[in-house]
């Protein structure tokens, strides 16, 4: 429950939970040496938070060497939480002075100032359901309704010019019971005429609470009959109630028709389900998936809801309204009740990592609460991570696999090698070879999807001259050039400059763009093919949650001839008649520097690949690249995981990095570079002492960060590989050391991470 304390000298009052309680006989007992203050106020009447997801901060707060209020934070309702008030309302039909009292939401403060001190009484009502708990941020909880209007089955009697009449009775009769103002608006009919058919006895109006959905209403989503690969992998989870699985399907094979159907099975036995996408630009698609399937309320969660919105998504989970949670990352702390089954899709991806406090990996909170609700816990990808995938190898996750497209039809892949364009003077971004299938594509009205992981327009701009780099003044690191903007901007601090027209070092005037992002990319597809309808996403474009609507509407309905993006839109996403991928630059993301650049490179690559192709149409595509022999790129071309899995294990057991040994970050930050390296080299020092005794632990570092210096602020990183057996000492050591430092150098920030997705 929430309390009000008193804090510090000044005894300032801040809202605060009581986790624990431990009974003493008398206060003199309590063996402590600070003053030992009185709660002031208890502000809840009933728990706010559950034993599961309490506990779970407390396993991310211990896990992820995070502290606790960041961990708690994840899983309390999403607003400032001294804000929530909370609301009875009668849920029964049920003829009493309270339950009638409570058909409007009141407070407990409203209901004893009515009724005297009825809390027992009130709370033994809500056990047996007949009060609902309601929660809000506003001191006044007026619930919001909607109108419906339905047929009667009353003889219909009618004047021959009542035509609009006519009109409202032949769309409920097609509909059903409807929405009134979708049917006035549908049949064009003033509300004149509807108030002429309940007067009739005709047409009854009745009022619902309102929905808080997000969601719109969507066409029906047929049930598919499975085939054999699909039944027998639907067989085994559903044998396995607790079980945990690695679904290992090809991108097309039919994945998401065996999770819609294990839903159906959890949604039939009562329980709970939460399905996680890793792109917003995913979350379209798999809504309509399941709101096309089942008749339910779904609740999404990811981080373009406006705060209310997030908040009436979690107070429709809270409530028990909705069974079925969809989202990103944080919609892993849905606070449900009574979990069924969690599903990941596209579990490799890196955005499933927090890069915020707690650095928290979602399969492991996913794994914590499938354990804790005793359900299935279902991951699933084309391209399963070595993580991952080592773990079915020590029976963490029971492997499944699914070797066949539904169609059958996998695409054709061709390798382009971008030297031999040069050489054949060509200097755009596009190969003379998918220049020509897209060409054939518009030709037959077939949709493209163009892949380049990198925004802006160009990479960066430096002088031909002396070869100065425009770099941003508080990051070591390159300025991108945005075109449309003219303006240089840093993805890291976000400072801005305008683009010099001459060298700022030798005063050349040969100073120019070079490389090129996601705007180069549309203006070249623009000048090339005028007549094609192109649509760009990438984070500078695909702002709200709308763009990522407009996207997925265009691309279902062909209104869009050629995508272009970055990573998302090389996931997950179904359309029929996108036929050709072209990956403009494969090379990208193999020299970022990172022990997992091949990982990553061979994921994205396939899974970007896997657009293509997914209907009946035969699908094509185009790799470009300088390094057209390269090990990773051979293995996309031939759909050869095992032989990548393999190759990629030998060099990581080489080097000692996950999954045969974890790793741990330690970045040490300050505004002044010579207290960054003095107080890294110190906690590197102490840190070797306490660690001396642990053989197998290997620390590296102090070095400076990859990025050195951002928003004014030095990086200096230390680097510990320690295996399964020494890792609880090691985070036990590193967040003593951190506490003390954390009290010794107050302007210093010390963030301590596991297992990152960039380690430097």
């Amino acid at each position: 429950m929430r309390v009000i304390v008193p804090f510090g000298r000044g005894n300032k009052t801040s809202v605060a939970f009581v986790y624990e309680m431990f009974v003493y006989e008398m206060i003199e007992d309590i063996d402590v040496d600070y003053e030992i203050k009185d709660i002031l106020e208890i502000i809840d009447d009933k728990r706010l938070i559950s034993d599961e997801l309490m506990d779970l901060a407390f396993f991310m707060s211990e896990t992820y060497m995070s502290p606790i209020q960041a961990s708690l934070k994840q899983v309390m309702p999403p607003t400032d939480i001294k804000n929530i008030k909370t609301f009875y309302y009668s849920k029964s039909d049920e003829d009493s002075e309270i339950l009638n009292f409570l058909k409007k939401s009141k407070t407990m403060a409203e209901i004893t100032n009515n009724f005297g001190e009825i809390k027992e009484q009130i709370f033994n009502l809500v056990d047996e359901g007949k009060i609902g708990i309601s929660y809000d941020i506003k001191n006044t909880h007026n619930v919001r309704y909607d109108e419906f209007v339905f047929l009667t089955g009353k003889n219909i009697s009618l004047n021959a010019n009542a035509s609009k009449q006519m009109a409202i009775i032949d769309y409920l009769r097609k509909h059903g019971e409807s929405n009134l103002l979708k049917v006035l608006r549908d049949t064009q009919a003033a509300k004149s005429s509807l108030n002429a058919l309940v007067k009739k006895g005709i047409v009854e109006i009745i009022k619902r609470e309102s929905k808080k959905e997000i969601t719109s209403n969507y066409n029906k989503y047929k049930k598919f009959t499975l085939n054999d690969e699909q039944l027998s992998a639907f067989k085994k989870i559903k044998s396995n109630p607790a079980g945990h699985f690695l679904l290992f399907g090809v991108t097309g094979s039919g994945k998401t028709e065996i999770f819609l159907q294990m839903v159906e099975e959890i949604i039939n036995q009562g329980k709970e389900a939460i399905i996680l996408v890793p792109e917003i630009s995913l979350t379209p698609q798999t809504i309509e998936r399941f709101k096309g399937r089942f008749d339910e309320k779904i609740a999404i969660i990811h981080s373009r809801l406006t705060p209310s919105e997030r908040f009436d998504q979690w107070r429709m989970i809270n409530n028990g309204e909705v069974k079925i949670a969809i989202g990103a990352r944080s919609a892993i702390f849905a606070p449900f009740k009574n979990l069924g089954i969690i599903i990941i899709d596209e579990e490799h991806d890196n955005s499933y990592i927090s890069s915020q406090d707690p650095k928290y990996h979602t399969d492991e909170i996913a794994k914590f609460r499938a354990n804790y609700n005793n359900c299935n816990l279902i991951l699933a990808s084309a391209t399963p991570s070595i993580n991952t995938m080592s773990r079915t190898q020590n029976g963490e996750y029971e492997i499944i696999h699914l070797h066949k497209r539904v169609n059958n039809n996998l695409p054709d892949i061709e390798v382009i090698d971008l030297k031999d364009e040069l050489k054949n003077s060509n200097y755009s971004v596009l190969s003379y070879k998918l220049q020509e299938e897209i060409r054939n594509n518009l030709e037959k009205k077939e949709q493209t999807i163009l892949f380049l992981n990198k925004i802006g327009h160009n990479s960066y701009t430096f002088c031909r001259t002396c070869g100065y780099v425009i770099k941003c003044e508080a990051c070591d690191v390159a300025m991108t050039y945005h075109k449309k903007i003219d303006k240089l901007i840093c993805h890291y601090c976000g400072r801005t400059k305008n683009q010099p027209n001459v060298c700022p070092n030798c005063h050349s005037k040969k100073i120019k763009e070079f490389g090129a992002g996601t705007e180069k990319l549309e203006e070249e597809v623009r000048r090339l093919f005028p007549q094609a309808n192109i649509m760009r996403m990438d984070s500078m474009k695909a702002t709200s949650k709308s763009t990522y609507e407009k996207m997925y509407e265009g691309m279902k309905n062909n209104k869009i001839d050629i995508l272009l993006g970055t990573q998302m839109i090389a996931k997950g996403l179904d359309f029929k008649n996108v036929t050709l991928v072209g990956i403009i630059s494969a090379d990208l993301s193999l020299n970022v520097g990172d022990f997992r650049s091949q990982e990553n490179t061979f994921q994205l690559l396939t899974q970007v690949a896997g657009r293509s192709g997914r209907d009946k149409k035969k699908g094509k595509v185009i790799i470009q690249t300088y390094r057209p022999d390269n090990f990773v790129i051979q293995a996309v071309k031939n759909s050869d995981y095992a032989n990548y899995y393999k190759n990629e294990l030998i060099e990581r057991s080489a080097f000692s990095y996950p999954p045969y040994k974890n790793i741990i970050t330690i970045k040490i930050i300050d505004t002044d570079r010579i207290n960054t390296i003095d107080i890294s080299r110190k906690f590197t020092t102490m840190l070797r002492n306490e660690l001396m005794a642990l053989d197998q632990v290997e620390i590296i570092g102090p070095n400076p960060c990859k990025i050195s210096r951002i928003n004014n602020k030095h990086r200096y990183n230390i680097i510990i590989k320690v295996g399964n057996k020494d890792l609880d000492f090691v985070r036990d050591t590193v967040n003593k050391l951190r506490n003390e430092f954390i009290n010794k150098y107050k302007q210093t920030s010390f963030i301590p991470a596991l297992n990152p997705t960039n380690i430097n």
